[in-house]
């Protein structure tokens, strides 16, 4: 097994890659800025309690940005006995000063050629691979006469021009000290093949961000150009792949992007966006060089899209050499190609991300069960890893999982401190669709496509799962249950919305335009008018800062609209779903709420009645678990 040294380890990539590599019997030296931020990468990659895994895969603290890259001596000795390099380092910033790109990327280029150098006298190099964006214009041929190309370069933004005179200047010591180089070109990252999260919001997410905001009428490039994507687990797994390699070529170049003739055009793309972000459609094109332009202008700055976020934008019947990558691929029957059906999810995520920024979810991962987005955490004794590996003790009795569902102004993130409450429990939480980082299920009904998406999330498990459901949550759970009775293990419904809603929300209209126009201070006089929560101080300060920070997407804000005007629409249910509910379901009931009212038929001895609101899973989580648990899970 190899010793790898390895910068990036930290970033969007890294963590990814490192993922990978410790599926493997590596040593690996990871270069990190802190030890802080080393532990909550562990953390997030489940390596917390495995002391396997944390004596193979260490950190040595320094920085791409400072002379011999900041390690120590002891450090660098260590480093220096690696024989496979990987350097993913660097900034996802296309707006980043020249004085700053010139440190990270091309200053940092010489000192880990220096390091190379020392491990050549050492005992030899036997792999050095660089990552570094898909845009470098560097061949074998064209690398001998570089003054045009860096001409053009200089004519670009700095961020770009650094790293291609990084790539160039690595390309030129590798053959200068004779060591096996691997350059990885990966198109612009987007998430997880599995699941789409992608907290890198600096690429796709521009232009999710600008047509969220009405700013993409016309589409750059149109039919003509296309915005090559790859999933981060693929540049991760091909990372891996070289690794492997036992013998790699002098150099080779590898560009991760797909056939244009099989990826959506950037017309195809925007499209796609504006139908997942529920707004209106573009209605032409422009050139990329004409609104390059134009967002160079003051009017353009005011726009907020960055002009150098069109570089990544490439005409259709550009070629880029991928015979290296589709062989290697091929060598070990792999296809990494971007899913077209996880496009929603990556789209959906980035809206979720752009509006909330980081959310802290400790201990829980991101999933996705079906159509539905989730957060995910393994009892006692089993982890679950980002990647979906799962760590387990074979000697506990596994449990039913627990699966949260949402109701309305809300998401899963709301619940995360109910379900922080069940350590011993797998537990899974939900967004319902066009909710929090779940795409919308474009179904002609509203209410049956949340329910057909619950019951299609339900099927996803490999055992019946304990269902909690809380308001429109509840109502969509015993629609799964009469569904797919077999798949649910216990049924527990907390404020349910059994009965219609209140007849002013039956107007999808004129609910988008309250909420658009919704205000902190309104919405806080809102939920103690409807009895949401019994007083102000009940009510968490991080809820209403989810709410409005929600709001501010289009998707969720149609969503919340169309779903309020369907529950004040909504049928009660039929008399023999509501026997089956009094035989299988427990409720537990806020004898506070003003606003729904439980009805007289469903009232059983499977019914618990607390005195609070209707938000009481969210303003008393701990109350709610213990009742929880009395009613059996």
């Amino acid at each position: 097994m190899a010793h790898i040294f390895m910068t990036g380890g930290t970033g969007f990539i890294g963590t990814h890659t490192l993922a990978q590599l410790s599926q493997e019997n590596h040593t690996v030296s990871v270069l990190v800025r802190s030890r802080s931020r080393w532990e909550h990468i562990c953390k997030g990659l489940g390596w917390s309690d495995s002391t396997d895994t944390n004596s193979r895969i260490r950190p040595v603290i320094g920085d791409l940005g400072m002379p011999g890259l900041g390690l120590s001596h002891a450090d660098r000795e260590e480093v220096l006995s690696a024989d496979v390099v990987i350097h993913a380092g660097g900034p996802m910033d296309i707006r980043i000063s020249e004085a700053e790109a010139r440190k990270v990327f091309l200053q940092a280029a010489e000192e880990m050629l220096q390091l190379a150098a020392d491990i050549q006298l050492r005992g030899g190099l036997k792999h050095f691979i660089h990552v570094v964006g898909f845009k470098s214009p560097w061949t074998d041929e064209n690398r001998h006469n570089p003054a045009p190309i860096i001409a053009h370069l200089e004519q670009g933004p700095p961020y770009e021009l650094m790293k291609c005179l990084a790539d160039l200047r690595i390309r030129e010591g590798a053959q200068e000290l004779g060591f096996p180089l691997s350059i990885v070109h990966p198109s612009v990252v987007i998430g997880s093949s599995l699941h789409g999260e992608t907290p890198q919001t600096g690429g796709l997410g521009i232009l999710v961000r600008a047509t969220a905001r009405g700013l993409m009428s016309i589409v750059p490039g149109g039919s003509t150009h296309w915005l090559p994507l790859v999933h981060v687990d693929h540049v991760a797994s091909f990372i891996h792949l070289l690794t492997k390699e036992a013998s790699p070529p002098s150099t080779q170049t590898y560009y991760l992007l797909d056939d244009p003739n099989v990826s959506p055009s950037m017309k195809e793309l925007v499209f796609m966006i504006a139908k997942e972000l529920r707004v209106s459609t573009p209605h032409g094109s422009i050139s990329p060089k004409w609104l390059s332009t134009l967002l160079g202008t003051s009017l353009g700055q005011k726009l907020g899209i960055p002009k150098e976020s069109l570089e990544f934008i490439v005409k259709t019947n550009t070629r880029f050499p991928l015979e290296p990558k589709e062989s290697l691929l091929h060598k070990h029957k792999l296809t990494n190609k971007v899913l077209g059906e996880m496009l929603p999810f990556t789209i959906a995520d980035l809206d979720f991300q752009l509006g909330h920024g980081h959310m802290p979810t400790e201990g829980f991962v991101r999933g996705k069960r079906g159509p539905l987005a989730s957060l995910e955490r393994s009892g006692a004794g089993r982890r679950t890893t980002e990647e979906g590996l799962l760590r387990s003790d074979t000697s506990i009795q596994p449990k039913s999982t627990l699966l949260f569902v949402h109701g309305t102004l809300s998401g899963a993130d709301c619940l995360l401190p109910l379900a922080a409450q069940f350590p011993e429990h797998d537990v899974c939480l939900v967004d319902l669709p066009g909710f929090g980082r779940s795409p919308y299920h474009h179904a002609a009904d509203v209410m049956e496509g949340h329910i057909a998406a619950l019951v299609e999330a339900i099927r996803a498990f490999d055992r019946p799962v304990t269902l909690v459901g809380h308001s429109l949550g509840g109502l969509l759970a015993a629609h799964a249950y009469a569904r797919v009775p077999e798949r649910i293990h216990r049924l527990h419904l907390l404020q349910p919305a059994l009965q219609p809603a209140a007849r002013m929300y039956r107007s999808a209209r004129l609910n988008h335009l309250a909420l658009r126009r919704l205000r902190e201070k309104d919405l806080r006089k809102q939920l103690l008018a409807q009895r949401c929560f019994v007083d102000i101080s009940d009510i968490p300060t991080s809820y209403v800062t989810y709410v409005l920070q929600e709001l501010q997407s289009p998707r969720v804000r149609k969503t919340t609209a169309e779903t309020l005007s369907a529950l004040a629409r909504a049928e009660v249910l039929p008399p023999q779903q509501q026997a089956e509910l009094l035989r299988r379901a427990s409720i537990l009931w806020g004898t506070q709420d003003r606003t729904w009212a439980l009805a007289e038929e469903l009232r059983s001895a499977r019914v618990v009645e607390i005195e609070a609101a209707h938000h009481f899973p969210i303003s008393h989580p701990e109350l709610t678990a213990q009742l929880l648990r009395q009613q059996g899970l």
